[in-house]
């Protein structure tokens, strides 16, 4: 989704390396699992949006999501790579209800297993993003921090959010301070955001053979993998199943690779979203070849 301006309010999300995976190589992945899901793909983020981003979309009539490049780490010296750790993929969302609904098992979203603080990592949220044309990187658009406001808030979004539902404001003169390039947009379907649960472990060495599949462009692989990932039992068991957050069937891996039919957007999410409005504030191949993201 190619933008010429920056929308007046949107879902801006500071985005990185995860779980040992470089930037590029999640969004090729994300590219992967949205031809599986006739367009849909879901990404993770650490915290809830509470009730912003069902605000916005009321209020604008449709909510975007901005992903920016999050401000890199200095680099390890050379010959001290550190050891990657576990990771955690997860299963199953929290429907408005409480009901807990297994993912698509071609969605493939993961989290570091433990907290900043060392703490274990109990809750992980994701984005519910649409698009029906491949994800494009890279845009002129620069994103100033100082002219976005939350919408829960009104104050400029701190550094330590990661994800934020926002409006723009207008100032006179050259914007200064930082800007984040834009790596690419998608639009967000009700009920925008999900609460996940039910993580399964990923091991080191499970995680690396998935990155290096995604970094080779193998699609035929990386689908393997993840596949028997997700049919691993979790360390929960759920208490239901359906796919309507993809309520088109799959695509088979053939059309994965060389594209993906026109998204079906006919799913009716309007009882959905006003229960989520009513009283939960925590709803729930590109061809072959090494993944660049400019």
């Amino acid at each position: 989704m190619a933008l010429k301006h920056l929308p007046p309010t949107f879902c801006w999300s500071r985005i990185g390396a995860e779980a040992g995976a470089d930037l590029p190589t999640l969004v090729l992945r994300k590219e992967w699992e949205r031809r599986l899901g006739g367009g849909r793909f879901l990404w993770g983020i650490g915290q809830s949006l509470g009730s912003s981003a069902q605000v916005a979309a009321l209020r604008t009539g449709s909510l975007l999501a901005l992903f920016s490049a999050a401000a890199g780490r200095p680099r390890r010296e050379a010959g001290k790579r550190a050891p990657q750790p576990d990771a955690l993929v997860w299963n199953a969302w929290v429907d408005a209800g409480g009901q807990v609904r297994q993912l698509p098992r071609h969605v493939f979203v993961t989290s570091s297993a433990t907290l900043p603080s060392g703490a274990p990592r109990e809750h992980y949220y994701a984005l519910v993003c649409v698009s029906p044309t491949e994800l494009s990187v890279g845009s002129s658009l620069r994103v100033h921090p100082e002219r976005l406001r939350s919408v829960n808030t009104g104050k400029a979004p701190s550094p330590s959010q990661g994800t934020v539902v926002v409006d723009c404001i207008e100032r006179d003169g050259e914007a200064g301070g930082k800007r984040h390039p834009l790596v690419f947009s998608a639009e967000l379907e009700a009920p925008y955001f999900v609460r996940l649960t039910q993580p399964s472990l990923v091991t080191a060495r499970e995680l690396a053979a998935i990155h290096e599949a995604s970094r080779m462009g193998d699609f035929d692989t990386y689908a393997d993998l993840t596949r028997r990932l997700r049919t691993r039992p979790p360390a929960q068991q759920g208490r239901g199943y359906t796919q309507d957050l993809f309520d088109v069937p799959p695509a088979d891996h053939a059309s994965a690779r060389h594209g993906v039919r026109k998204v079906s957007l006919a799913g009716d999410w309007t009882q959905l979203t006003m229960e989520l409005l009513h009283g939960d504030t925590h709803p729930f191949a590109r061809s072959r070849g090494c993944a660049t993201l400019f």
